[in-house]
C-alpha cells in the first residue's frame, strides 16, 4: 500500500483538515520485481543471464574469495537441431539444459546462459575436487533428463579451470573456454570416426 496525505491550505498550523489516500500498488510492485528478474535472468532457461554472470565475475575479482572455479558448457549439435527440426525444438533443448543446471547448481554458485548454446557455472571458494563433483552431477542429471527425452538427447562439451593465486578471473574463463573447445572438437572427431568406420 502507498500512503499519501496532504494538509488543506490554511490548516497547516493544527492539521485540522487532512486528506489521506491509500493506493494498492501490488501490481506495480509485481511489475518492478519482474523487471528486476528479467534484468538478471534468461527467460527461456530460467538461469542467470550474461549480465549477472559478468557482474558476478567482476564482484569476485574485487573480493578476496579464492579459489574461484569456472565451468564452461556448450551444447553439441544445437545448430543442427535448429536447422533440421526448427527453433522450437532448439528452444526445448535449451529449456531442458536450464532445468538440469537449475537442479545441479545452488548458492553460493551461479549458473548462467552466457550465449546461444553456451553456459557457465561460477564456483567461488571451490577447488578442483568441487569442480569434478559438479561436472559429474551435471552429467548424471543430464543422463536422467535424456532418458525422459530419448528421441532428442542432449550432448555437451565441458571445460573447467580453477584460479591460481593472484590470477585474473578473465584468464580462468579463457582456460575453461579453451578446454571446452577441445572437448567439443574431440566430440565431433568421435562422430566423424564412427561415421567413417560404420
Amino acid at each position: 500500500m502507498l500512503l499519501q496525505f496532504s494538509v488543506f491550505p490554511g490548516r497547516e498550523r493544527d492539521w485540522s483538515l487532512v486528506q489521506v489516500s491509500l493506493t494498492d500498488i501490488t501490481a506495480r510492485k509485481k511489475a518492478e520485481a519482474y523487471l528486476e528478474y528479467l534484468g538478471k535472468h534468461d527467460v527461456l532457461t530460467k538461469l542467470h543471464n550474461r549480465a549477472l554472470y559478468t557482474d558476478e565475475l567482476n564482484r569476485l575479482q574485487r573480493k578476496s574469495v579464492r579459489p574461484v572455479s569456472i565451468i564452461v558448457i556448450d551444447m553439441n549439435g544445437l545448430k543442427l537441431a535448429n536447422d533440421q527440426l526448427g527453433h522450437a525444438a532448439g528452444d526445448a533443448l535449451l529449456r531442458r539444459m536450464g532445468e538440469v543446471l537449475n537442479e545441479a547448481v545452488s548458492q553460493p554458485h551461479h549458473a548462467a546462459r552466457i550465449g546461444g548454446d553456451e553456459f557457465a557455472i561460477i564456483m567461488p571458494g571451490s577447488d578442483h575436487a568441487d569442480v569434478a563433483a559438479m561436472i559429474d552431477n551435471v552429467r548424471k542429471l543430464l543422463e536422467i533428463n535424456n532418458q525422459y527425452y530419448s528421441d532428442a538427447p542432449i550432448s555437451i562439451a565441458v571445460g573447467s579451470a580453477t584460479s591460481a593465486p593472484d590470477e585474473a578471473l578473465e584468464a580462468v574463463v579463457r582456460r575453461a573456454d579453451l578446454l571446452m573447445y577441445r572437448d567439443k572438437q574431440a566430440h565431433y572427431e568421435d562422430i566423424k570416426a564412427t561415421a567413417l568406420s560404420g
